[in-house]
Order: structure tokens, then sequence, then C-alpha cells
């Protein structure tokens, strides 16, 4: 199965195959609304450059569209940046044809020239000296080409090219249906039924009448066709009709003299039209686009001068012609069919059965996006397609995902279930997207709308399910027992919460029934009483902030946690939540309409504001170095990057060192939106995101990486896990590494005022 993993070398090595200009690329648009053949859902090449600059490989081997474009060149004339669309799509055609080749040949005609020269002369010479060797009796009274060549040898020879080509051939097409469909199950009925689609396509190339100013071009390749596809079955087919001695008429003389014909007119035609250089459709050329049509040219030329020869009487002129002409034939045959050029006249009405295959196949989605309107609005709607989203969302290091294609995929409503119903699951809510919009669409309210319809409609991903479902029971995700809500306060002794206290300290039911959050949690409890904040907890009464359900669309679950929260909240007079997560600080402050004038922040806000007021002092040194991992819902969902910093920075010993992206640029764990129970990180194979944010941390030369979100910490531990690096790296919280530091026996004066503030991303510098 292909995991769209990313390949940073995808373009330099579709470059080698003539592949132009994907640095320049800007993602406008033009080439595709000036392609006729590009269509709205399926945009190239726009496409195509897309995947060549993400490095999305398996993406593009999945992909039919290389195979759309006919090559008219009006893409190249309309781009602003001058860039070359159409050499890069037949660049990427070129490389395709090595990948669905599993002999490997294919790669090494078409990027070495010795190769492919050295490749046909061989067979040429193979040809030469067969007949040198083992021709039958040399007649010189009169011509007789059966008695120099038996036809019964030349027709088992022919069979068995035939046999051996094909084999090749669809060999390799079978690896091309394996990419394009690896993600489709389509029934047999549709294949037999598409068929068609194939024959059409292959007899025709139709659809090249829709493009560029010569209309008449697709006129053209089909009389090649059908002249290349005549001389191909005499020779095999009716070779013991097609190759007499005698002078007598026989039907086969017809389409013998037709196919040779066009074959002349028109390969000499196309010679004419590349030496034009200055028609867009050949103003580059490799070998491998002449070779074909010289080797063409040849074989009819040679099999008219044998047949002069043989009119005119003259045996020996007629063997060796004869001779000549297979050796001429047979290498282009051999080697330009199944490895060449000769192949897209198959690949491609293959790429187009296909696809009309997956179209078929693809399940319409059940949403209507009046529906996505009436849930979020219709803001979604004014999206320019300008990429942004998609080229910032962190899932495209690793992966192939669109938040464009989904938006895109609404506006149009044509949703299907792959492209939409299930896309949007694989999203994170980091906010990447939404943050950098240059419309100021919020992308991650559009996704939690379409997963909100879908579960409407009783389409749950099954590893969301028992987390639903243990919020409806328990309270919390991972099915903990509510009396089991405070077992990760240990020893501590922690009241319960009063109207008179300062905070009401939220627990996040990964703090709580997580052991590896356990340690930060204690560690905010102590520090908490160390500086004497007043606070208390609910316990057992409290419920999950129903951030997962929230995310996920699970609208009444989070409606039934929302209501009970508040009633507690409002009930005990809870003037200021502290939480232990950023997505319940997001939940209270964002998500919670009652909760308005009831002040929430998150810890390090109050761990940075007591550092900076004295009431705590770091003052034990930490020698390591520490790097930190700013997560999405403080950093992107609520724009908190400074406060953990200054409190790493105000410990003596301790280094910071900063990860190549940070704060808005953070890359996601990939915990967020339900990742941290889905199989989402998995599915990509050898590398998530949580692992590549461990190996960027490791090439900083930290010891440590240190996160202020319990999914962080769950995730990241589980990527240090999978990489075998737990010698070279722990990952730790602000809050522990600040207790490391502070004398917990410091006299601290209690007279100073803390209060709650909104602002403290500024409280110092």
């Amino acid at each position: 199965m292909i995991d769209n993993s990313v390949d940073p070398k995808l373009y330099s090595e579709i470059q080698k195959f003539g592949a132009m200009d994907m640095e320049i690329c800007m993602q406008c648009g033009a080439c595709s609304a000036s392609c006729p053949l590009s269509e709205g859902a399926n945009p190239f090449p726009r496409k195509i450059y897309r995947y060549l600059q993400l490095g999305l490989k398996d993406k593009l081997l999945q992909s039919s569209v290389p195979w759309l474009c006919y090559y008219c060149g009006e893409c190249n004339k309309e781009c602003p940046r001058g860039a070359e669309p159409a050499e890069t799509m037949m660049a990427t055609r070129r490389w395709l044809t090595t990948q669905y080749d599993w002999t490997g040949l294919s790669g090494k005609l078409y990027l070495s020239k010795a190769w492919e020269m050295g490749a046909l002369i061989s067979v040429a010479l193979f040809i030469i000296l067969l007949f040198v060797f083992f021709h039958g009796p040399i007649i010189t009274d009169y011509v007789s080409v059966n008695s120099f060549a038996p036809v019964m040898w030349i027709e088992i020879g022919d069979l068995l090219m035939a046999i051996i080509l094909s084999g090749f051939l669809l060999s390799n097409a079978f690896r091309m249906y394996r990419f394009i469909m690896s993600d489709t199950k389509a029934p047999l009925s549709l294949y037999i039924k598409e068929a068609k689609t194939f024959i059409l396509n292959f007899a025709t190339q139709k659809r090249w009448r829709e493009c560029g100013e010569d209309k008449n071009r697709w006129m053209k390749h089909f009389i090649l066709v059908t002249g290349y596809l005549t001389m191909m079955t005499l020779i095999i087919v009716c070779i013991r009709w097609f190759q007499v001695d005698d002078s007598s008429w026989h039907f086969t003389s017809i389409f013998g003299y037709y196919a040779t014909s066009v074959l002349l007119y028109v390969t000499v035609d196309m010679f004419r039209s590349r030496m034009k250089k200055q028609e867009t459709i050949h103003r580059y050329s490799e070998l491998s686009d002449w070779l074909f049509l010289i080797l063409l040219f040849l074989t009819s030329l040679t099999g008219i001068i044998m047949h002069i020869f043989r009119l005119a009487g003259w045996p020996m002129g007629t063997y060796v012609a004869y001779v000549i002409h297979l050796a001429v034939a047979v290498p282009m045959l051999v080697i330009e069919v199944p490895f060449g050029k000769w192949s897209h006249l198959f690949y491609r009405p293959l790429a187009l059965f296909l696809s009309a295959v997956k179209d078929k196949a693809s399940k319409t989605s059940r949403l209507d996006v009046k529906d996505v309107i009436a849930a979020v609005g219709d803001t979604f709607m004014i999206c320019q397609q300008c990429g942004t989203c998609t080229s910032v969302c962190p899932v495209n290091l690793i992966s192939s995902y669109s938040p464009r294609h989904i938006l895109r995929r609404l506006a149009l409503n044509n949703a299907t279930q792959n492209s939409v119903d299930k896309a949007v699951w694989d999203c994170f809510t980091c906010n990447a997207c939404g943050a950098s919009c240059p419309r100021g669409i919020d992308i991650i309210n559009v996704v939690k709308a379409v997963r909100g319809l879908n579960i409407s409609l009783g389409i749950i991903p099954e590893s969301l399910k028992a987390p639903f479902e243990s919020l409806k029971k328990n309270g919390n995700p991972w099915n903990g027992a509510r009396n089991k809500r405070l077992e990760w306060t240990g020893d501590l002794d922690i009241k319960a919460f009063a109207p008179d206290d300062k905070y009401c300290l939220f627990t996040c039911c990964t703090t709580a029934y997580n052991p590896e959050n356990k340690k930060a949690g204690q560690a905010l409890l102590q520090l908490m009483k160390h500086a004497g904040i007043s606070f208390g907890m609910f316990g057992e009464k409290e419920n999950c902030c129903g951030d997962l359900a929230h995310k996920s669309g699970a609208n009444e679950i989070f409606s039934d946690l929302c209501a009970k929260n508040t009633k507690i909240f409002l009930k005990e007079d809870v003037k200021a939540i502290l939480t232990t997560s950023p997505h319940c600080l997001n939940s209270f402050k964002n998500n919670y309409p009652d909760l308005r004038d009831v002040s929430c922040e998150h810890y390090t806000e109050l761990l940075d504001r007591l550092v900076s007021k004295s009431r705590l002092i770091p003052s034990v040194r930490v020698e390591s170095t520490v790097t930190y991992h700013d997560p999405c819902y403080p950093g992107r969902h609520n724009n908190i990057y400074e406060a953990p910093r200054r409190i790493l920075q105000s410990i003596p010993g301790l280094t910071l060192v900063e990860m190549g992206n940070n704060k808005k640029g953070s890359i996601c764990c990939g915990g967020g939106g339900g990742g941290a129970w889905s199989k989402a990180n998995d599915r990509k194979g050898d590398q998530n995101l949580s692992m590549l944010r461990i190996e960027e941390a490791l090439s900083t030369g930290a010891e440590m990486i240190a996160t202020a979100c319990p999914f962080c910490i769950l995730m990241l531990n589980d990527a240090i896990d999978k990489l075998g690096v737990k010698h070279k790296i722990v990952v730790t919280d602000p809050a522990q590494l600040l207790l490391q530091s502070v004398n917990l026996g410091y006299e601290v004066d209690m007279m100073d005022n803390i209060k709650p503030n909104h602002s403290s991303e500024v409280c110092h510098v």
C-alpha cells in the first residue's frame, strides 16, 4: 500500500528527464486555467508541480494526471513566471514510464544516450548476425525471399517477439494499474463497462482535438497509429500472405501500401514540425522523441526499397534490403515499444481508462455544501485556491494532505467520501492553515463541520468510537474510572475548591489518566503551593473539557460536557480557571459561551508571572541544553509563545536552543483533533509528525525537549520509543524544570497579589 511519504529528491530525479522550473512555480493556477482539458477537481499541470514541490513521489505514482496532458504547450505561454509546465509534464511521463518498468531498462535508455543507441545497435547487429549464419538458400537467378528467409521462421520469430513484448508491456501496465488504483476498489463489472474508454482513446486520441491551435494534429496522430497498427498486423498475423515472392496481387498488398504511405507522410510531417522550434509544442525535444520517428521512417523506407528491388528482379539487393529492413524494425519494436517513446501510446489510454473507473468507483459524499454553509457560514466559499493552507500544513512534511482540495470540493459541491469525508479525519486541527489563510477562512471550523455532519449520519471513525463512548459514560476519553481522577496527585494534599480560592485548577483527562504526564502535573502543584497560590479542584465532579468531542464534530457529546462543567463552575462561583492543558484552555475560553466572565489561563502564564514577581525564584543550576516544542493550542490557537520560554530562560545553567520550526511555524505533534486516539500517525509508515519533531530536536544538540501540553508529552514520548533514542533525549515540562531549580525551602513574600492576566505574554522580557 502506498503511504504518500515525502521524497526530497523527487524533483531532482525528474529533472534528469527534462522537468523545468519547479522552483519558480507559485501555484497561481494560470497553467490549469489555460488548459482546455484541466477540470475543476483535477487541475493540471498545477497539481503535478505541487507534487514535485512537496516531494510526493507516491502521490505522483498514484496519479494518472501526467498522461491526461497532450502537450499542446498552451500552459507554457500563459505562465506569468515563464515556467515550462508542459515540459515538466512530459518529463514526468518519462519518469513514470521508468517507474512502471520493472526491468529498469527504461530508466537507462532515457537517461543515457549511450545506453539507448547501444541497445538499438546491439539488437540490429543480432538480427544481422542471425541472417549471416542462419539464412536459407540464396537464389540469385530470381528473387526468392521465402528461400532466403523462410516465412515459417519469420512467423515463429514474429510471434515470439510479440509474446515477449506483450509480456513486458502488460506487466508494466499491471504495475501502472496497481499504482493508480491502490486506494480504489472497483467491481469487475465497472472495468468491463469502461473498457470502451481504453479502446476509443487508443484508437483515436480524440481528446487531442481540444488542444492547441492546430486542431488537425490529432488526425495526423490517428493516421500514424492506424498505419503503425496495420503494419504490425501484417507482419505478425498476416506474414505468410504478405511476404510473397511472385508479383501476383493479394488483398494484404492494399494494407501494406496504405501503412507504408501514411507512415512516410506523417513521420516526415512530424520531422518538419519538430524542426520548427518556434512552435510551443516542440521547443524542446529529447533524443527519445526523435528516435522513434526516425526508426519508424527508416522501417517504412527500407520496406519500400526492398519492395522496389523485388519488383525489379534484383535478388541480392532484395535480400540485403530485407536484412536492413529487419535490422531497423526489430530494434524499434524491441526497444521503443515496451521501454521507450512508443509506450505512451499504450499508457495514455490506459490512464484514461483507469481514471474513468476510479471516478465512477469513488462514492459521492452524502453531504451537501448547503449543510456545511448552514453550520459554519459561507466564508469558506471565498477561498481563492491559492494553496497557502496546503503549503503550510505540517502533515505535508510526511504525506500528502490538502485543506485547499477539501475547500475546493465543497465549493464545487462534488465531494466524495475519499476526497472530503475521510480526508477531514486526517487533520490534527493544528490551525497552521487558518493562521496563514490570506482570506481569513477558519478552515478548522469547516473541517469540524464536515466531521459533525458525518457523525450525524452515523459515520464515525472506528478509532473514535471507544473515546466517544467513554466520554458519555465516564466523563473522559481514556476509559478512566471517575473515582480515580485525582490519583495522579499522589501523596500531595489537594483540597476541594472553595469560592474564596484564587483558582480552580482543572485537570486535563490526559494528565489524570496518562502516567507520562503525572510528574508534570505534580510539579505544577508543588510550585503553586510553594508560591502560596490558593487553589482547589473539583476532582471526581469534573468532566472532560470536551475538546476531542468539539474538534471531532460530536456536537451532542460536547454540549452535554459543556453544560455539566458550566453548571458546576457557576454553581461554585469560580472566578478563574487554571488549566494543565492548552486544549482545556481553548475550550473554556472559546467554546463555553456561558463562561465569558470567568477568567481562564494556561499554567505557563501563571508560572511566568510568578517568576516575574519573584514569587518563584529559580536558584539551583540545571546544567542541560533544552529545546522548546510549541504546542499548537497555546501557540497558533491562543498566541502563547513567550511565557514558557521565559520560564526556561530564568533557570540558571539551562541553555535554551530553538528548532528551525518554532513558534507560529512549529510542527504539530499529531495528537490534536483526535490524532492521539486514531492511528493516523501510524499510517505514514516509517515516519510521523512527532518522530519528525524529535529528529528536529536532536539536530539542535538538545538533551531535553520541553513542552507544555499533555498530548504533546504523550506523542513525543511515543516517538522517542519508536526512534529508539531514549538515551539521547527526554521529554519534559517547563514546570518540572522550574521545580528542579526552585529551592522549596526559600521564604516567599506572600503579600504580593498576583492576578490572572490575559496579556501575560508581555509581562516581562
